[in-house]
């Protein structure tokens, strides 16, 4: 049985496309090991199975690490791995209705967390230091020299990779945020 590995790019508030993705790798046969950045998934070869796995972001000290491991341990999921202050968990799909939420407002909690750790570093990132640069690269550029010319086109493909992460992690982040609107 051969072992995989897949590449697959999500942003931050896709973790339920995540989900799904593992989930359809287990009913054909492989199951989700770990993955490593950037995005390079690791599949063991097996029996096609239904199983559910569910990504929880709860960033933990050292101290509360292992009473947090142990709660998800007691309602019957296993731990995989954790990848950037993401943990990894399954269990077999028994046909009940398994989530390691609670309710809307720990989703909506979880979104936030995400949001504030995550997403909003990245924004400032990109205005900070992506931008002033590629105003300073038009204002003082020399594009008769090969290297300005390399790295201007550099700075516009990472220029067009945030724009691109950044819009569909907004649109990401909008969709759930509705999808658990606290009524």
């Amino acid at each position: 049985m051969a072992d995989k590995k897949e590449f697959h790019f999500f942003v931050l508030p896709e973790y339920e496309e995540e989900e799904k993705y593992l989930c359809d790798m287990a009913k054909k046969g492989y199951l989700f090991e770990k993955v490593t950045l950037p995005g390079v998934y690791h599949f063991k070869k097996s029996e096609p199975t239904n199983m559910i796995y569910r990504i929880d972001f709860n960033p933990q000290k050292k101290e509360n690490r292992e009473s947090y491991l142990q709660m998800f341990k007691d309602y019957g999921w296993e731990y995989i791995q954790d990848l950037n202050e993401f943990s990894y968990f399954c269990k077999l799909d028994d046909g009940t209705d398994d989530d390691i939420f609670n309710d809307n407002v720990s989703r909506i909690e979880m979104l936030e967390r995400i949001n504030s750790r995550k997403a909003m570093p990245l924004l400032v990132l990109f205005l900070c230091c992506i931008i002033p640069q590629g105003k300073r690269m038009i204002i003082g550029g020399n594009f008769s020299d090969p290297v300005s010319i390399a790295f201007y086109i550099l700075w516009i493909v990472v220029m067009v990779m945030y724009v691109v992460i950044i819009t569909r992690c907004a649109v990401g982040f909008n969709r759930l945020r509705k999808k658990y609107d606290i009524k």
